[in-house]
């Protein structure tokens, strides 16, 4: 191939590449919210996290507060992980501070078997786990 013919042909290859390189990136996020209960009762505070099953996207997470949370969560089926922790009544840590337990089962984290599917007419999860 002469060198006047493989200019032309390599710019395009680099336009091309360069175009297909600027289009919109990762999944769409879209706005999530519910409420969180545990034994009936509201989460006072934890953090959720959804997990999507594509695992070339990130997980997006965010607190609960009083029993509720909102997150951009990413658009598809997702694993939901949810965490919270509790003062242990009577006991302390090493430095003197209150001792805190994860009180929520490894069902709903660790070993997650909550899934929420994220879409445009679901954007409301609520769940109500129990002991």
């Amino acid at each position: 191939m002469s060198r006047r013919c493989f200019f032309p042909l390599l710019v395009g290859l680099i336009v091309t590449t360069t175009a297909v390189g600027c289009g919109k990136s990762g999944a769409k996020k879209l706005d999530v919210s519910g409420t969180v209960k545990f034994d009936g009762k509201d989460v006072a505070e934890g953090d959720i996290i959804f997990v999507p099953e594509n695992t070339a996207i990130g997980a997006e997470g965010g607190k609960i507060k009083d029993g509720k949370y909102t997150i951009k969560a990413p658009e598809g089926k997702c694993k939901v992980q949810i965490t919270a922790n509790r003062p242990i009544p009577g006991k302390k840590g090493p430095m003197g501070e209150d001792a805190i337990e994860q009180y929520i089962p490894e069902k709903y984290n660790e070993k997650t078997t909550l899934a929420a599917e994220v879409s445009t007419g679901k954007l409301t999860h609520d769940f109500d786990l129990k002991p």
